[in-house]
This record gives C-alpha cells, sequence and structure tokens, in this order.
C-alpha cells in the first residue's frame, strides 16, 4: 500500500492459514452504507412523525381532570340543530374535537366558532368546514377553556363526560 497512487484503499485481513489477504472497500460497501443511512432516516422520520400525532391525544390523560376526545353521534347532533332550531346569535362549542357540532351549526345558519387544545383536531375540523362549504361562518381555535371569554356568544355548547363531574 506504499505509494498509493491511484489504487482503492484496502483493508488486509487474516485467513485461516495465517496469510494475509488484501479485501477492498469498493462501490459495493458504499451502496450498503447508503442503504443503512436511508432505513435510519426512514424509521427516524416515522418515529418522530408518530410522536407528533400521538402526542396532543395523549396528554390529555395526564392532566388533573382527564378530558378524553370523544367524538359526538349523529343522533347527538341531530338533537343540538333541534335545540338550536328557534334560537339565534352565534355560538360556540367549547372542547369541539372534530368539529362536527361547529359545522352543523354553520350549516344551520349560525357563526359558529369551535375551541380545542388538541392542534390535530382544529386542524382536520378546519379542513372538514372547507370541504362541507361553511369555512366562512365556522371557525376553530387552539385554546385551553379557560383562557377564552364566551360573553359575546348567545349560544354555548359543552358536551360533559364523566370526568368533569364532582
Amino acid at each position: 500500500m506504499e505509494g498509493g497512487g491511484g489504487a482503492s484503499p484496502e483493508i488486509l485481513e487474516e485467513s485461516h492459514s495465517g496469510c494475509v489477504l488484501p479485501t477492498s472497500l469498493g462501490a459495493n460497501s458504499l451502496k450498503k452504507s447508503s442503504w443503512g443511512f436511508l432505513f435510519t432516516g426512514i424509521i427516524g422520520g416515522t418515529l418522530v412523525a408518530v410522536y407528533a400525532v400521538a402526542t396532543p391525544f395523549l396528554t390529555p390523560a395526564l392532566r388533573k381532570i382527564c378530558l378524553p376526545f370523544v367524538p359526538a353521534t349523529t343522533k347527538q347532533i341531530e338533537n343540538v340543530v333541534k335545540m338550536l332550531h328557534c334560537r339565534r346569535g352565534s355560538l360556540v362549542d367549547i372542547g369541539s374535537g372534530d368539529g362536527r357540532i361547529v359545522i352543523a351549526a354553520a350549516k344551520a345558519g349560525f357563526t359558529a366558532v369551535g375551541y380545542e387544545l388538541n392542534p390535530w383536531l382544529v386542524w382536520y375540523s378546519r379542513y372538514c368546514a372547507w370541504r362541507e362549504g361553511v369555512h366562512g361562518s365556522a371557525k376553530f381555535y387552539i385554546s385551553d377553556l379557560w383562557k377564552v371569554t364566551f360573553s359575546q356568544y348567545s349560544n354555548v355548547i359543552i358536551f360533559g363526560v364523566p370526568q368533569m363531574g364532582p
């Protein structure tokens, strides 16, 4: 290996017979190395994405009072719309989740707003409102219900779960 010239790098490997045999580091070992980096990058990226999506859904379980995401049923949405039939004004849904109530209220002619802690649910709600064609009258915000004033709304919707009770 003296003088180098343009020769490829070599590793000297001892065989079973005691002789030293050259083993070259060719393009094949570099391909294996790049596949390893690609595989590691894909696995790492997948883990980061799963963490980013799952965290907002799992962190409510770590709060003093656990308030899980429980989507409204079709019957519950119908009941809310029936209750709003003779009412006017604006509407707010506290803990709007995936936005079903807000979107239904917007379709019924209300200016509706939803507040939710989970950013993924807020983004999904905004997408659903856009898809349903009510994004002009249905708004969604990422916020804690204790940090918002509701005095400007004439209709307030909040679905309780057993964990909220005394």
